[in-house]
């Protein structure tokens, strides 16, 4: 009899133990929303920003969409505007600086 008591307990917490076990986890993640540098095509101003949507966003100083994802240059060490992907794909050169020919990439030191 003792051994039936203990079948049909375990039955009834089973469960209640993989429920708690698996909201643990997902209370434990926090909601981090990414961040990544964008540069105002106006302004050429790099900023730190929520990723949010489709670029170009919306620049929170002037109220335009005028935010693209940066690249960096390591040798003039600034940031440059992501052009268009139809330049990409149509110019070679497109994910080079203007000014130095370098490669530019998609990290580097945040702006201040």
């Amino acid at each position: 009899m003792a051994a039936g008591l203990r079948q049909r307990i375990l039955f009834l917490l089973l469960p209640c133990i993989s429920i708690a076990g698996c909201g643990g986890s997902e209370e434990a993640t926090t909601n981090v929303v990414p961040r990544a540098v964008y540069v105002d095509t106006l302004t050429m101003k790099a900023m730190v920003c929520d990723v949010e949507g489709e670029a170009p966003l919306v620049n929170p100083a002037t109220g335009k969409r005028t935010l693209m994802p940066g690249l960096y240059c390591p040798k003039c060490q600034r940031w440059h505007p992501l052009p268009p992907l139809d330049q990409i794909n149509r110019t070679p050169n497109a994910t080079k600086c203007s000014k130095t020919g370098v490669e530019l990439v998609a990290d580097g030191p945040w702006p201040e």
